[in-house]
């Protein structure tokens, strides 16, 4: 090499330095970075008590959340969009792994002066009787729901469909019908006094939360951090 192409050669030599050390720190920060997805319930109910026990234990890692449906999320799941999803069950996907973490079950909300509101338990059978709420196709919820009661009553006229829960429960109060949902939704409600929440019987009340990660791909440490604190919960 002639002496005149020695400072190119510097150059060059410095510029791939500098791109490893980059590559290094981005490897660093992706490894710092919990990419996270939730469905609209555990959003609401779950991860705000769990980010905080997450944060205290690991103050310097980075969380970005998405929140959508479990159908959505399970795609972002598998398209590497997020790293883990929290989702209710049923949840299935070709390219995602599902592992539970933790149980709820289902029941009757009313308004406290509703004319079911003195009983302790609600036939399933009996949900044909009135106007019922749930959430929308895609959501687990919809898919319990539908499984309970079958397609048909949901696509009949007694049924009305709400993107969240929040909804659900303040349409609950107001006296426009009834509604499945999660015990872990209505906890605060229930306690208040605004709602009252009544057994199911006749049917599954049983619900489980789980997390799901991509198929053949590990998980960074801030992915099995989370996972490690899921395995605590009730």
């Amino acid at each position: 090499m002639c002496i005149r192409d020695r400072p190119y050669a510097e150059q060059i030599l410095a510029l791939a330095t500098d791109a490893a050390e980059a590559a290094r720190a981005a490897a660093g920060l992706a490894d710092r970075t919990l990419r996270l997805g939730a469905g609209h319930t555990l959003a609401t109910y779950l991860l705000p008590d769990l980010l905080s026990r997450y944060r205290d234990l690991y103050p310097r890692r980075l969380v970005r959340i998405s929140v959508g449906n479990t159908a959505e999320l399970l795609e972002l799941v598998a398209t590497d969009t997020v790293e883990l999803a929290l989702v209710g069950s049923p949840a299935d996907h070709a390219r995602v792994i599902v592992a539970p973490f933790m149980h709820d079950r289902l029941v009757v909300i009313v308004a406290p002066d509703d004319a079911w509101a003195a009983r302790e338990a609600i036939e399933l059978a009996e949900l044909a009787e009135r106007v019922l709420l749930t959430r929308e196709p895609g959501s687990a919820l919809h898919a319990t729901v539908e499984r309970l009661l079958g397609p048909a009553t949901l696509a009949g006229d007694r049924v009305i469909l709400l993107g969240e829960t929040e909804a659900i429960k303040r349409s609950v109060e107001a006296g426009l019908g009834v509604a499945l949902v999660q015990e872990i939704a209505v906890e605060r409600e229930v306690a208040a006094g605004n709602l009252r929440a009544l057994a199911l019987r006749g049917g599954d009340d049983t619900r489980t939360y789980a997390y799901a990660r991509r198929a053949g791909r590990p998980l960074s440490g801030a992915a099995e951090d989370l996972v490690a604190l899921l395995a605590h919960l009730r």
